[in-house]
């Protein structure tokens, strides 16, 4: 049995029953187990007293202690004046007052047109993805004749190089042209965008010089080439390219006897041509540029012209290094043997293989043009 001591309230335990007197052992104080407290008695929960609400007096007299924020959910609704908390705030009616700044929709590209407008414009672009299309093709048969024209360069460091790969690196020049100049004639008749009126007539007469150009080159036969093979009737090795003659614009300034390594004979037609062929590319693709801005395609638009870029430093960076090649073979003494028509031949193929690698991007760059004149103002679509 369990007693309370009635002074200093210690617990004491003595057996069931007793009724003799009994002494505290921490105060020393003697009572009767009668008047021991109850240890239930002592833990029965007392009725707690009722809070009195307070009146809106007291709610506003100042209080100068600091308060905690509330936070979360209920601190934002509290801080829109929302304190409805079952209440959905996406299906809540706008409020006038609200002045948070909110997203506008960006104007579709067609918003004001009339439908015989909207049919006119499609109509345009179609135009458009077909000449970019054909742009494409020319650009893809210039690196195929480039290919050619490395294998005549391996077959001429063993051998006597067929004039077969000549002439189809040849035609492919021939369509290379044809297909380019349809392609701007199309493109011409595209979606007028800023700039689009300029660089297409600039890119259609660089056309029309480059191939008066190059009938006078055909028609002479007198121009050398590093192409050319002994006996051919029709100078096919004049059509794929004019590119690489401006290669050697620094040797014939600086070594105008190159002693057998450069092309022998006269060049300046050529490298007047080769310049005009760089600067009809430049112009078509800057002309690309100005399509993808009216299909409102910014980063193509960056991206042709970085690719005209290429074309306009690519056979510069050659010229620079045949010159430094044929500087090192002269100064060196090296003469004219087998071993340096290999490497010649080598040089020869690597610097062709690079006038792919700066037509491949151009070549990437009008797929995707035309790519975005099919469906025109993908970038009015949100990206998720």
């Amino acid at each position: 049995m369990l007693l309370t001591c009635p002074n200093c309230r210690s617990g004491l335990e003595v057996p069931d029953g007793t009724t003799a007197l009994i002494r505290c052992p921490a105060c020393t104080t003697v009572f009767a187990p009668a008047d021991s407290v109850s240890s239930e008695a002592e833990y029965e929960d007392a009725p707690r007293p009722r809070r009195r609400p307070r009146d809106e007096d007291e709610d506003d007299e100042d209080d100068d202690r600091p308060r905690k924020r509330a936070t979360g959910r209920r601190a934002r609704r509290d801080d829109y004046g929302d304190d409805e908390d079952d209440e959905n705030r996406d299906f809540d009616p706008p409020d006038e007052d609200d002045e948070r700044p909110r997203k506008r929709r960006r104007p579709a590209a067609d918003d004001g047109l009339t439908p015989d407008e909207r049919a006119s414009r499609r109509a345009a672009f179609d135009r458009a993805s077909w000449g970019c299309k054909l742009i494409q093709v020319s650009f893809g048969l210039f690196m195929m004749s480039m290919l050619f024209a490395t294998g005549f360069f391996f077959q001429g460091a063993f051998t006597e190089p067929s004039g077969a790969i000549v002439v189809v690196a040849g035609l492919l020049g021939m369509f290379n042209w044809a297909l380019g100049a349809l392609g701007v004639a199309l493109c011409l008749t595209g979606p007028r965008a800023s700039g689009h009126l300029g660089y297409g007539v600039a890119a259609a007469i660089a056309t029309a010089v480059h191939l008066f150009l190059l009938l006078i080159l055909v028609v002479q036969g007198t121009e050398s080439s590093a192409l050319r093979v002994e006996g051919a009737n029709v100078r096919w090795d004049l059509l794929p390219t004019q590119l690489n003659a401006t290669m050697f614009y620094l040797t014939a300034v600086v070594y105008p006897d190159a002693q057998g390594i450069a092309p022998k004979g006269r060049m300046l037609l050529s490298m007047i041509t080769g310049i005009t062929e760089m600067i009809r590319m430049v112009l078509i693709m800057m002309f690309l540029s100005r399509l993808a801005r009216a299909a409102l395609d910014d980063e193509l638009a960056h991206r042709c012209t970085r690719a005209a870029g290429r074309v306009s430093g690519g056979p510069a960076l050659l010229a620079v290094l045949i010159f430094v090649f044929v500087a090192f073979m002269i100064e060196t003494n090296a003469g004219v043997n087998m071993f340096t028509r290999v490497l010649f031949s080598t040089v020869h193929m690597g610097a062709y293989a690079i006038l792919n690698g700066i037509i491949l991007p151009s070549y990437m760059a009008a797929r995707d043009v035309a790519d975005a004149c099919e469906e025109p103002f993908q970038s009015l679509i949100p990206q998720m």
